[in-house]
């Protein structure tokens, strides 16, 4: 398992220590390759231009980078880091709405990612840096890097060196202290490194044998007297084990750093030896948004801190809240707290080594004051493909948040979103991604409000859309055959497949002698009941390949191609020159002929060979032409005529007979 960075411990820590900037370094390498840091500015009205020098000097152009448009986009890019660097990453889908909410704004910059500014994976996510991916040979690699306008002007912002393999990772994981908990074992480390390390790996051994394994482990980094420490908790251990931990930093980049000192764990206590909770109560206030937590507790031994658990069931789930001084015998909870839901509390004293038994477990029903009568106004939403946007106007002066509801179809019961929407904003914008499937759907969407009291506000207006589910039907057994000069183009309908389906698009690309003389382009959109088309504009010579895919009714809602079907137009229709004579006279032979009536003539090759010699051209003559006199003949030599027709099109007509005379 891969060791797991709670993204809202890390904001919460980086809220405190103003470390967090952009990577002082434009370029440095890792396991597999380089990676290159193009600047600050979000590339969303131009781009960065990354060119590589090559072995014989020349720059060539590697990369084009982009900031994403959408949040599909950001989930996508985080998916395709390269392997080195994605086997130290575990991004779930709060991280790519993090790095969205953070830069879609037209006022963004890298450093609107706070400390994630500082990680190549989001530089890399967010368009202002690109991995050079599979170098193999040693050596110094050279980078140039450019600003490139929509109108294609291009500004130069600098060059970088980098040395390939990477140099180590010199940060260092020192061990602070270890904790026993309840069915778990807590190690703090110090981390030397504060700018560049984004996680550790834990190996575990048994004490005094060598095999050490890696361990899947929750790490939380928080801030201890301003400095960062990472807390490691493995949740797999048996009472009466002695355990041997290993912590390894590394960076953005997949980098190691140093091995931590080894740290050894007797995991075992006597939970009477430690105290007794006593007097434990909760108490609910709503004024204040919270729950009052009191105790008093008989000891047994030293005690160096009480743990606060806390859980929406009764019989598990729980979680530590807090970690509070001996000396502290009351704590207020307000902590993501929802109105109207039991919250079920238990404590244990900790002595360093292991804990009491757990306190009896006492609810607490939270209730909101302030009453929320008036949902938000003016929803109203827009689709892109399955990525849907709500807006929607604040209605409140305590309104802290608000919950979304979605339904499959125009009437059916809502179901809230899991993520409240944090925001005192006027107005509110919302994003959430349909589910990609194969059928057409129905989805509606309100939305109500939460206030500093947590009452929420009954839902408002439902807004709807409907979408094909972005897996359009292919379509499929598509067929080309020629009638005259046209090209008959035929695919199996598949309309009857999903009730989105709107349209089909044809597409055509033109070859010429196996060489790529038109790209493709689309060449027509018909409705969803016509599955065939007459391809009027096609000319001799040529081969045409074509594709089609289903459209469906909401603009960028498109299937994929079906497979090409390529169709050759033969040169047969491309009509010579008739009546050809050739007649000597005692200076020159006069040739005649007759040309086709047709306006698509670009000029008329006249060849000539004489006895046993090949034929040559020897003359171009314009499109009207019929008649020639040769005045370059020999006398006594015998010469052979033929004449073409050159078409527009760049296509030539079969060579006629060949005519003979003798000066």
């Amino acid at each position: 398992m891969r060791t797991r960075i709670y993204i809202l411990a890390l904001l919460s820590w980086f809220a405190v220590i103003p470390f967090a900037k952009a990577q002082s370094y434009s370029g440095k390498a890792y396991a597999t390759g380089n990676f290159i840091f193009c600047g600050k500015e979000l590339p969303k009205n131009f781009s960065y231009l990354v060119e590589k020098k090559s072995e014989k000097g020349d720059w060539i152009s590697v990369a084009e980078l982009k900031a994403p448009v959408n949040l599909s986009e950001c989930r996508a890019r985080l998916s395709l880091l390269p392997k080195v660097v994605a086997s130290v990453s575990a991004f779930d889908s709060e991280t790519a709405d993090f790095i969205w909410e953070k830069i879609k704004k037209s006022s963004a910059s890298l450093d609107s990612l706070y400390a994630h500014s500082g990680d190549p994976r989001f530089q890399y996510t967010v368009g202002v840096g690109w991995f050079d991916d599979g170098l193999k040979t040693p050596g110094t690699y050279q980078y140039r890097i450019s600003r490139l306008s929509k109108s294609g002007g291009r500004t130069p912002i600098g060059e970088t060196k980098v040395v390939f393999p990477a140099k180590p990772f010199e940060a260092e994981a020192i061990p602070l202290r270890y904790k026993i908990n309840l069915g778990n074992i807590e190690i703090s480390y110090d981390m030397t490194d504060i700018k560049n390390t984004v996680g550790l790996k834990l190996y575990r051994s048994i004490y005094q044998k060598t095999a050490f394994k890696e361990i899947g482990v929750k790490t939380l980094f928080t801030n201890e007297k301003g400095k960062m420490v990472a807390v490691l908790n493995d949740d797999d251990v048996k009472t009466g084990l002695t355990y041997s931990y290993v912590a390894v930093p590394y960076d953005g980049l997949g980098n190691m750093g140093k091995r931590a000192e080894t740290v050894n764990v007797y995991f075992v206590t006597k939970q009477a030896d430690v105290g007794l909770i006593t007097q434990f109560t909760v108490t609910p206030q709503p004024e204040k948004g919270g729950n009052l937590l009191k105790w008093d507790y008989n000891q047994a031994g030293f005690v160096s801190s009480v743990e606060v658990y806390r859980s929406t069931s009764y019989e598990k789930d729980y979680r530590r809240v807090v970690s509070l001084p001996s000396t502290q015998k009351e704590y207020f909870d307000e902590e993501n707290l929802a109105p109207s839901i039991a919250y079920y509390y238990y404590l244990v004293l900790n002595n360093g080594q292991g804990n009491s038994m757990p306190s009896t477990r006492v609810p607490a029903i939270l209730q909101g004051k302030r009453e929320n009568f008036i949902p938000p106004q003016d929803l109203s939403l827009t689709r892109n493909s399955n990525v849907v946007k709500l807006q929607f106007r604040r209605v409140g002066y305590d309104v802290r948040g608000y919950y979304v509801y979605r339904a499959n179809g125009y009437s059916s019961e809502l179901h809230q979103l899991p993520r409240m929407i944090h925001s005192t904003d006027s107005l509110v914008v919302y994003t959430d991604t349909l589910p990609l499937s194969n059928r057409s759907s129905v989805y509606s969407y309100a939305v109500a409000s939460i206030n500093t009291s947590y009452n929420i506000s009954p839902v408002s207006n439902r807004v709807n859309t409907v979408f094909s589910g972005g897996q359009l039907p292919v379509p499929d057994k598509l067929n080309a055959m020629l009638e005259n000069d046209e090209v008959r183009l035929v695919w199996n309908d598949v309309s009857g497949l999903n009730s989105a389906l709107s349209a089909y698009e044809v597409y055509r690309k033109t070859v010429n002698n196996e060489n790529e003389a038109e790209p493709e382009k689309l060449l027509e959109t018909v409705n969803f009941m016509t599955n065939s088309i007459k391809d009027n504009t096609v000319l001799p010579g040529k081969k045409y390949i074509y594709r089609v895919r289903s459209i469906g009714a909401d603009v960028g809602d498109a299937s994929s191609f079906s497979l090409p079907y390529s169709i050759y137009m033969p040169t047969s229709g491309l009509l010579p020159p008739g009546e050809v004579s050739a007649i000597a006279s005692s200076q020159k032979v006069t040739l005649k002929w007759t040309l086709p009536l047709l306006e698509d003539i670009e000029s008329v090759l006249l060849y000539r060979a004489a006895e046993n010699e090949k034929a040559t051209l020897l003359k171009t003559l314009d499109a009207k032409a019929e008649s020639y006199d040769d005045a370059s003949v020999k006398k006594g030599t015998i010469y052979y005529y033929f004449v073409v027709i050159k078409y527009k099109n760049g296509l030539e007509s079969k060579p006629t007979d060949s005519v003979s005379a003798k000066v």
